[in-house]
């Protein structure tokens, strides 16, 4: 139990318990991260293992500064500041908004996993990745499916097939919204495309994030909403 509640910095010699907290944070990284990437968002599996190495690394280092030479909370309060500017490169402004914000504050918390885990503290680190995970799953469909009034939508579809891998996308697309393949009616066009439509009930937050995601998709030509 002890292994739970004290530093590893304590507990373990030179030079194994730097070692294991970097593979600890970079672990709490990957696994935040690899949810990211699944949902092709600006920072994906390496950005979040890399932030959150980072992070314990410069953690770790601040107790170098712990004696007279210096203060290791400042080396901490460069962390927060610091990680700001690279949640602020995930931003996007767009028509309806500013998009991005839940990778932003991801990044965020990231960093904060790799600060404890660098002060020495790796289970905790590992139990707030499976609490930020599971932020990330469970409550983002849950609030697909119970947040705000709904309403029934049909949106029309031609794109690219280019290959089949058109399709693999918009259908990874569909499953983030909870909208599966028995809601997709299929038929071909000619030149080649392909014609979808869509049915689906979302709130009307959603229903316009779902279209400006289609629309990010090169291959899609046209979307006309019923």
């Amino acid at each position: 139990m002890i292994w739970f509640v004290e530093s590893w910095h304590v507990l373990l010699p030179k030079p194994w318990a730097p070692l294991l907290l970097a593979v600890t944070a970079i672990l709490c990284g990957s696994w935040i991260g690899s949810e990211r990437e699944r949902r092709e968002k600006p920072a994906g599996l390496r950005t979040m293992a890399l932030v959150a190495l980072g992070a314990a690394v410069f953690t770790m280092v601040g107790f170098c500064f712990t004696s007279s030479t210096g203060d290791s909370g400042r080396v901490a309060a460069q962390i927060v500041a610091g990680i700001g500017f690279l949640g602020a490169g995930v931003l996007i402004r767009g028509s309806s908004g500013v998009q991005g914000m839940t990778t932003a504050a991801t990044i965020w918390i990231v960093a904060a996993i790799g600060m404890a885990v660098g002060a020495g503290y790796a289970p905790a680190g590992l139990g707030l990745s499976i609490v930020v995970r599971s932020l990330l799953t469970l409550v983002g469909r849950w609030e697909l499916s119970h947040y705000g009034a709904t309403r029934e939508t049909a949106i029309t579809i031609a794109f690219d097939p280019d290959h089949g891998k058109t399709e693999i996308k918009l259908e990874q697309l569909l499953e983030e919204y909870m909208i599966f393949r028995n809601a997709i009616q299929r038929s071909n066009e000619l030149e080649g495309r392909v014609r979808w439509v869509i049915q689906f009930r979302l709130t009307e937050r959603h229903t316009r994030e779902l279209l400006l995601a289609l629309v990010g998709i090169r291959e899609v030509l046209s979307i006309e909403r019923q």
